[in-house]
């Protein structure tokens, strides 16, 4: 009889028991692993969605900053960034012409810029875009870009709208990818309210300031450490300088440590030269019995 744990069996040619033994044995395993796996699910969930959070709060804040300083909607540009997902723009890109469109567009609306003749062909004003959320003002562009611009000219006249360097960026996130965008944004729950976002922006910043204030918490404690350290240091140094009792007596452990392993080394060496001389008689005893034999066998 065997009793180890739950497996308890009777060797014997039936293996009934055998086999029962093992399958309550795998059993209490699986429940065993079963409660491990329910006692980490919630740890990693709430891990996975502490992280989470801490990401919304950035990203969601530098998006609200954003919107206040092109004058429009958090949601705009929530919209705006999974369009650019969408289409492979980045969203420093897309930040740069939005940008230069909005400057460009109050330009115009002043009666001057290089956007006003741009505006004219694809006549639109520059007062109602600036009306609309930013993704709408970009679609609406980008539309009427298609519907009364060659395609040759497009190129040239996006340039006036959002500048050089943003105006190919700009033209592939057409007005299909922004509604694509908008749906997404919606359905998955991404967009805010202004309320929401100027309340993430709020925690952040005093997430910010917490920050500040154990940074100030911390110097405090390092400058008031800092001449302790350094007497400690000094103290510590000078102990150590040439001529004071205590480099004197690591100086006299040092060469009596020296000293020592010379010692070794030379019986080591004498030991290595005795073997040789000892091993040098063998050889030449060896050699001469070995000629002895061979004169006697001629």
């Amino acid at each position: 009889m065997i009793d180890v744990g739950r497996l308890r069996v009777r060797l014997g040619l039936d293996s009934r028991e055998l086999q029962s033994g093992l399958a309550k044995a795998r059993l209490d395993i699986g429940k065993f692993a079963g409660r491990i796996a329910a006692a980490a699910a919630p740890a990693a969930v709430g891990a996975a969605v502490a992280a989470a959070a801490r990401s919304s709060f950035q990203v969601v804040d530098a998006q609200s900053k954003l919107a206040q300083s092109l004058d429009t909607t958090t949601r705009s540009v929530q919209v705006l960034t999974r369009a650019g997902d969408l289409a492979g723009v980045s969203m420093s890109g897309i930040e740069q012409a939005t940008k230069d469109m909005t400057r460009r567009l109050s330009q115009a609306a002043a009666g001057g810029g290089p956007a006003a003749d741009a505006l004219t062909r694809l006549r639109l004003t520059a007062g109602d875009l600036l009306k609309l959320p930013l993704d709408e003002r970009i679609a609406r562009v980008n539309q009427a870009m298609q519907d009364f611009v060659p395609e040759a000219e497009r190129a040239a006249v996006a340039g006036q709208i959002f500048g050089e360097e943003g105006s190919i960026a700009m033209s592939r996130i057409d007005p299909k990818t922004i509604r694509q965008a908008a749906r997404d944004v919606d359905e998955f729950k991404v967009a805010l309210s202004e309320v929401q976002a100027d309340n993430i922006e709020a925690a952040n910043d005093a997430m910010s300031t917490l920050g500040v204030v154990m940074r100030g918490v911390g110097n405090q404690v390092a400058a008031g450490m800092a001449p302790a350290i350094t007497s400690l240091v000094t103290g510590f140094t000078d102990l150590l300088r040439a001529g004071t009792p205590l480099r004197g007596l690591l100086d006299g452990l040092g060469t009596g440590m020296q000293a020592a392993f010379q010692a070794v080394s030379a019986s080591i060496g004498r030991a290595l030269s005795y073997a040789g001389t000892f091993a040098t008689f063998l050889a030449g005893r060896f050699v001469s019995g070995m000629a002895m034999a061979a004169a006697s066998v001629v």
